[in-house]
């Protein structure tokens, strides 16, 4: 991800999809979509300290609660892009929810099974017009990622 546009520090690799009002990004991987928090959205939040992870095989419709995210300067939901059922939860990042400051694009939280992945895909955005669009968002919250 070392060639990911930045902007004030915050990457927005041209490759994901991401959704813009819950500040979420989604890699498409076969049938699977593995889900995490943007650069911007945890540069905001500040360091994370805690993550309670939705379980296998819980179903979650696009806007529901994947996640709930606890740090320094926020305490809310990870809420999902797309609708689908949960596949797998990454212990790794719910045991050390740091990670996902550190490197948020490699600190995937979920894997879903989307319902209607062609349906929902393009309520997402992707490329140059989701690294445009991030650096109004990083400016309106005032905020510098490293």
């Amino acid at each position: 991800m070392g060639n990911a546009p930045s902007y004030k520090g915050c990457k927005i690799p041209e490759d994901l999809y991401y959704d813009l009002e819950y500040h979420v990004w989604v890699k498409v991987d076969g049938e699977i979509a593995f889900i995490g928090a943007t650069d911007p959205a945890q540069a905001y939040a500040g360091e994370i300290i805690y993550l309670k992870v939705k379980g296998r095989g819980t179903k979650v419709p696009r806007g529901g609660i994947l996640a709930t995210v606890e740090s320094a300067k926020y305490m809310g939901p990870m809420r999902s892009p797309l609708s689908g059922v949960v596949v797998e939860t990454n212990g790794e990042v719910v045991s050390n929810p740091s990670l996902v400051n550190r490197d948020p694009y490699a600190s995937w939280v979920v894997c879903l099974k989307p319902d209607n992945l062609d349906g929902e895909i393009g309520l997402l955005t992707k490329g140059k017009e989701a690294s445009e669009r991030y650096k109004k968002i990083i400016d309106e919250w005032g905020i510098q990622c490293r």
